[in-house]
Parts: structure tokens; C-alpha cells; sequence
């Protein structure tokens, strides 16, 4: 197992932009920064994250021996651990999803978001989950906060150690295993599974309709259209029209 070197900062811009500036210094796999307050935090298409103190903003450094035509595979493994780490906490499991690819809601509301930025040969995961506080300026979809489903309160320290224990438990496992051993654990957990899906892409004027079966043994997403059943891994905008979470 991989020895995990947290760094204790008490602001910065974002610990990503800190992860990325040691990753490109050389520091190791497993070199994790976590700050009490970001002055510029940030989430996945250019969503800004709303960083209110008290609440978990975790980035680390990941140096992935697999091809890269796999790494894309991360992006779920990681939303599901933080999924794994929040059930080990407490959290009710018939309470909990994970919403395609990485954000993890309890009741129906968001509790936590990855960002993932790949390089040459490492990828900073970023990690935004809400301890304490809600955001104030959300608009775009329901916030929840931990504190509010766990009796158990734990340092900031101490829920990044455990959260990083977990994904780079599951880590390890993809390299030596890939994605398969996690597809069917996802599944069970993944938001909106049966439902009514709509993809968008660059290339074509009209989104494609389908129901959304789930992940495929690669992570890919598998929609049936019609009687036949397509795998995608890239799309430019995925939403379930029946669902009043973005």
C-alpha cells in the first residue's frame, strides 16, 4: 500500500493547482494536499465550487501505470470510493447514489464532486465534499452537507486519510485488475439506471435518445437505442430528462 503524505495548507487558490505544481516538481504518487479554504476552487466543465470553510477540499497526485486509454475509467472509481468511505461512515445505503460520472448525492442531493485533470504522466484528483455548510450561491442543483446524516464527527484529517485509503485501495486494484471488478458495485449505486437518457455530441444536430443500462465492463455508457445497445465513452452533454438534478 502506498504511503500517503497529506500536507496541511490553511488557504490556497485551489489544492489542485498546488497538487499540480508538486506533481510537475516530481513529488510522488500519493502526495495529497488538503486546505482549509480555497480562494478559487473549482469542478468539473468549469463549474466554480463554492468553498466554504469547514468543508473537505482534498487533491492528490495519481501516476497511473495502465495505458491511457484506460484512465478514464478513474473518474468513476474515485466518485465510488468517496461513495464506499460516506457508507463506512454511516450513511444509510439505500440513501446514497452515485450520479455519472463522479458525484455522489444522498437523498437526492449533492454531497460531494471530483475534478480530474490528466497530464503527460500523472492526473490530479480533486475532491469537494460538504462537511459542515451547504453552498450559499448553488443554483444549479440540491446541496446536502455529512453532518447531517453521521453521528460521528471526525477531523478534516481524518476523513482525508480515510477517503484516501479507500480510493487508493481501489486504485491498486484497477491497476492490477481494470475496471471489471468494480462495474457490477457501481451499477447498484449508479443514479438513473432504467431511465430515459439523452447524449449530445459535437458532430450531430440531434441528441440521441435511450435508456441508460448502466456501465459496461469498461466504464463505458451503455444506452439502449431501439433494440440495439450502444457503448460511448465520450459525449458533450448527457441529461435524464426526468430528473430535476442537473
Amino acid at each position: 500500500m502506498i504511503n500517503i503524505n497529506l500536507n496541511i495548507l490553511k488557504t490556497c487558490s485551489s489544492t489542485n493547482d498546488i497538487a499540480k505544481r508538486e506533481a510537475f516538481k516530481g513529488s510522488l504518487e500519493g502526495s495529497s494536499y488538503l486546505s482549509y479554504s480555497q480562494t478559487n476552487g473549482r469542478g468539473r466543465n468549469n463549474n466554480k465550487w463554492e468553498s466554504l470553510k469547514g468543508n473537505l477540499f482534498l487533491s492528490s497526485i495519481f501516476r497511473p501505470k495502465k495505458n491511457k486509454i484506460y484512465w478514464h475509467q478513474l473518474s468513476l472509481l474515485i466518485g465510488f470510493s468517496i461513495l464506499e468511505t460516506l457508507i463506512d461512515f454511516g450513511i444509510n445505503i439505500n440513501l446514497i447514489e452515485l450520479k455519472w460520472p463522479n458525484d455522489v448525492l444522498i437523498e437526492n442531493k449533492k454531497v460531494s464532486g471530483v475534478l480530474l485533470e490528466a497530464f503527460d504522466n500523472f492526473i490530479i484528483v480533486g475532491i469537494g465534499l460538504n462537511i459542515s455548510k451547504t453552498p450559499i450561491n448553488e443554483i444549479k442543483w440540491k446541496t446536502t452537507k455529512l453532518n447531517d446524516y453521521i453521528k460521528n464527527k471526525m477531523s478534516l484529517e481524518q476523513i482525508s486519510y480515510k477517503i484516501l485509503n479507500k480510493i487508493f485501495h481501489n486504485y491498486f486494484m484497477w491497476q492490477d485488475m481494470g475496471f471489471s471488478p468494480f462495474k457490477n458495485k457501481i451499477n447498484e449505486h449508479i443514479r438513473n439506471r432504467e431511465k430515459i437518457i439523452s447524449l449530445t455530441f459535437n458532430s450531430l444536430k440531434k441528441p440521441i435518445i435511450g435508456v441508460f443500462l448502466g456501465l459496461g465492463d469498461d466504464g463505458c455508457l451503455q444506452v439502449q437505442v431501439g433494440k440495439s445497445i450502444l457503448n460511448y465513452y465520450s459525449v458533450e452533454t448527457i441529461t435524464f430528462p426526468l430528473d430535476d438534478i442537473l
